[in-house]
């Protein structure tokens, strides 16, 4: 599999030595917590019939440092690390959580909880971030729940 995630400043190539090594400290990461994390995990069956309903995400820290510490940062101040996967309200969420935040050239804003989650919305936090690292996270979040059925409980991570 070739091709790139994030942008210029702060992706990888998929199928490059740094993709790997990325790659490599993920799964290292996700193994030495695997078995605590499933011990811990619950299964909620009205909301997901044909999935655990407990996944874990990881935000890689060297790929999307800023997003990676606004993560850390919005957990630390109370905002949930475990989220509940409810793709079909993100637009409205995404406007409610971005009224009256100003746009800043060349950055995006960040929100924690992203909007894909039931959790965010008004009263999320934002931070202005550049884009290259907010796309860039935004990839490693949509490509680990590709195929992941709504309503999933997902834990939000930050990884090396």
């Amino acid at each position: 599999m070739t091709g790139a995630v994030g942008g210029a400043a702060g992706g990888w190539a998929l199928g490059s030595a740094a993709g790997a090594n990325i790659d490599k400290h993920i799964s290292d990461w996700w193994n030495a917590d695997k078995a605590a994390d499933k011990a811990d995990a619950t299964t909620d069956t009205t909301a997901c019939k044909d999935c655990p309903c407990s996944r874990i995400v990881v935000i890689s820290r060297s790929a999307s440092p800023q997003a990676a510490q606004h993560i850390v940062d919005a957990q630390a101040a109370g905002y949930p690390s475990v989220l509940t996967l409810d793709r079909p309200g993100t637009s409205t969420r995404r406007t409610a959580s971005l009224r009256g935040i100003p746009t800043m050239p060349g950055m995006d804003r960040d929100e924690y909880p992203p909007a894909t989650f039931a959790e965010g919305g008004a009263g999320s936090s934002v931070r202005h971030i550049s884009r290259s690292d907010n796309r860039s996270a935004g990839g490693q979040l949509g490509a680990q729940l590709n195929g992941v059925p709504e309503g999933c409980k997902i834990t939000m991570k930050v990884g090396p």
